[in-house]
């Protein structure tokens, strides 16, 4: 009997799982997101999967789930909770005077994720709806200095009646508790929690508190602030929807428990207590999946674009080091949650496409048709046209195979709502007009890739890997004629994210915020410097050593990486360094850290940033601790003909491009081979993505399946 890992991506459109063998053969499932209860969608996804393997859900799901090693996901639980405001009626004690820390937030959070054009127009910057409005904020008197010293002792008796008064008057759910510099001396949140906790169980009520400086003890207070509310509002109800997913599994057969995924790439319990750490898991695969592909691929520097069916995600790794992001934007907060620096727009194939009723243009988004109601085509409620309404219109899709010919589609109906609400009204035909709303997705997509993600970064240095259900249907239209040392996309491109899920090490991480200046030579005030921040180290060691042994992991499967942030003193990027001693205890060992910042400086930077006579400062440390996991494989096969083999042919189908009806091949995607090459107009189908090639690119399958596309000379 095979052994199995199942993994799970959810995004906000369909929810995909993959189903790896121990041979590293895989086969994907997909259906539409749940966001009421994700354990539906995940298995509607699984037992989807199941017949991809020619087995019958009712009768070999029990076999499958029994003999799965692994189960992850990764997705919406938490986002849901954050988008539809529906996390616990949370209370906040906050240091007195600043009241108004969440409300108020940061004047960027008003524009995260806007276009040039609105940041500029004031009407257009909103602060979001405060997870915590002010009348369940309280203050309280006290105040630690920037060192960790007490400067105005706390006021315990404020803090009773605070609480009091949240609770009784209130009815609060949860009570997160912000005071300031806490991340430098957290005895006076430690005291508060006390001080709440007593009150709760006077009152006869069960409040969890959650604490800053146990959430993130890093300086930014605003951004420690809103990492710190997620965690009190939407941990509970997120842990709801893991559990649902877990009892389904374990009801179908499972005998672990369910795993998900953490924002700087780990695996972790569902039952993890900082589960805001989960809270963007889903873009992480694709980027840790890409990561583990690169050995195969044998580069260090991969960009990953994944086009979904709401958004447009992307992320850069250079020289094989993942980018990290410690206040990343979300949900226009700024939060402290370490998370892969992964750049996200609104524009997927379900976006929506709509005339400016100002200006009469062509507008996109942001917003999407999900997967419920979804496209014009699958006739569920939604009228307005969408990008994959367009890409059935000009043929790149399949009407009678789209999502394997599960889902009914009335390609007529887009037809007739597009020229209605878009061509008509510009005076266009059709097809002209949905050719030039695939151009105007794939541009936004390009200049996101180009302008935003990859400034300061040479495009010659980098492999284009596309992926997402829509990736390989829009990949050479936003790869275009940039200058990418390769693009390339893989088979089970659709899934990629969750295959990624699978790629990743069972991980705990933890950081911590302290400012010391650091050299090479051998001086007092380096030695200083090097013991405080050993101290760190070996502070977050044990705690994260002591989680994962309390979740049955042996000290002996546990290997740590004491990390560092170090910048040159002066300079506003610091570039994260894992360390190559545990402790800073010599010289050499400082000096030895400091060479390696040096080197992976010089990788991500321009030679003309780094100082003659460099001064080195330390901003942060951090620690993780992993537990290696068994991964998915790319097997290498035997290299076939250059022809695709009979049986891969589907016929010819006209599609629409650069402004005229073209015969494009057809071909079954499951049945091409390693060493199969072909030349465009070409379409690649396969249940659950499209790859479409047009006539001025040529396709190279290697062997290890990866699809490499190159322009015809």
């Amino acid at each position: 009997m095979s052994r199995y890992l199942i993994a799970c991506d959810a995004g906000g459109t369909m929810t995909d799982v993959i189903i790896v063998d121990e041979n590293g053969h895989s086969v994907i499932g997909k259906a539409a997101t749940t966001p009421h209860d994700e354990s539906i969608g995940y298995m509607e996804s699984l037992e989807e999967a199941l017949r991809y393997m020619g087995l019958d859900p009712d009768r070999d799901m029990a076999q499958v789930c029994g003999s799965a090693e692994t189960a992850i996901y990764t997705g919406t639980s938490m986002l849901n909770s954050l988008i539809n405001l529906s996390g616990l009626r949370t209370g906040l004690l906050v240091t007195r005077g600043f009241e108004d820390m969440i409300v108020q937030g940061r004047g960027s959070q008003s524009f995260i994720g806007y276009q040039w054009s609105e940041i500029t127009h004031m009407q257009y910057r909103k602060h979001r709806e405060p997870l915590i409005p002010r009348h369940l904020t309280r203050g309280a008197t006290e105040r630690m200095d920037l060192f960790g010293d007490p400067a105005i002792p706390l006021y315990e008796h404020e803090v009773e009646a605070a609480v009091r008064d949240l609770v009784q008057k209130e009815k609060i759910e949860s009570l997160a508790i912000v005071f300031l510099y806490s991340f430098a001396n957290p005895a006076h949140e430690q005291r508060a929690a006390e001080i709440a906790k007593s009150v709760c169980q006077e009152l006869g009520v069960d409040v969890p508190v959650t604490l800053s400086s146990d959430v993130a003890p890093t300086v930014r207070e605003i951004s420690r602030a809103n990492a710190t509310a997620i965690q009190a509002y939407a941990s509970v109800p997120a842990r709801v929807q893991l559990q649902r997913i877990e009892d389904a599994l374990v009801k179908s057969g499972f005998e672990h428990s369910l795993n998900t995924v953490l924002c700087y790439g780990g695996v972790t319990n569902i039952r993890y207590p900082r589960l805001f750490e989960t809270v963007m898991s889903g873009p992480v695969g694709g980027i840790m999946g890409a990561q583990h592909l690169s050995g195969t691929l044998r580069e260090e520097n991969i960009v990953c674009s994944d086009v979904g069916g709401t958004s447009f995600d992307a992320g850069a790794i250079t020289g094989g080091n993942l980018p990290i992001n410690r206040e990343p934007p979300f949900q226009q907060m700024f939060v402290n949650v370490p998370m892969l620096d992964i750049q996200s727009i609104g524009a997927g194939t379900g976006t929506y496409i709509r005339l400016d009723p100002e200006t009469g243009r062509i507008k996109l988004g942001p917003d999407s048709a999900g997967g419920t109601p979804g496209p014009v085509f699958q006739e569920s409620g939604n009228e307005i046209p969408t990008v994959n309404d367009c890409n059935l219109m000009l043929g790149l899709l399949n009407e009678d195979y789209y999502l394997g010919g599960r889902v009914h589609v009335n390609k007529q109906k887009s037809i007739d709502v597009f020229t209605e609400k878009i061509a008509a009204p510009l005076g266009l035909d059709p097809y002209a007009a949905a050719e030039q709303c695939l151009e105007l997705v794939n541009i936004t997509m390009r200049e996101h890739l180009v302008r935003s993600l990859m400034v300061g970064h040479d495009l010659r240095d980098y492999v284009l890997l596309g992926y997402g259900g829509g990736g390989p249907l829009h990949l050479l239209g936003y790869a275009a004629d940039d200058p990418w040392k390769a693009v390339c996309t893989v088979p089970h491109a659709g899934a990629f994210s969750a295959w990624g899920g699978a790629c990743m090490d069972y991980a705990h991480r933890r950081h911590r915020s302290l400012t010391k200046m650091i050299g090479r030579e051998d001086s007092p005030e380096n030695r200083q410097s090097a013991e405080a921040i050993s101290e760190i180290w070996d502070s977050l060691e044990t705690e994260l050593v002591e989680e994962l042994r309390a979740e049955g992991f042996d000290a002996g499967q546990i290997s740590v990486h004491p990390i560092a942030y170090i910048r040159h003193y002066g300079q506003l990027e610091d570039v994260e360094v894992e360390a190559p001693t545990t402790r800073l205890d010599t010289a050499r060992d400082v000096g030895r850290l400091l060479d390696l910042f040096d080197r992976t400086f010089r990788q991500m930077f321009t030679l003309a940033a780094q100082p003659t006579d460099p001064q080195y400062q330390v901003t942060e440390v951090g620690v993780i601790a992993q537990v290696d996991t068994v991964k998915p494989i790319l097997a290498r096969q035997i290299l076939q003909d250059e022809s695709p083999p009979p049986q891969s042919r589907k016929g010819i189908r006209p599609v629409f491009q650069k402004g005229r009806w073209q015969d494009a091949e057809l071909f079954e995607m499951s049945e091409l081979q390693p060493g199969n090459r072909l030349d465009g107009v070409a379409v690649i189908e396969a249940p659950n993505t499209t790859l479409f090639i047009p006539e001025d690119w040529k396709l190279r399958i290697d062997e290890h399946a990866i699809f490499w596309l190159e322009r015809k000379a």
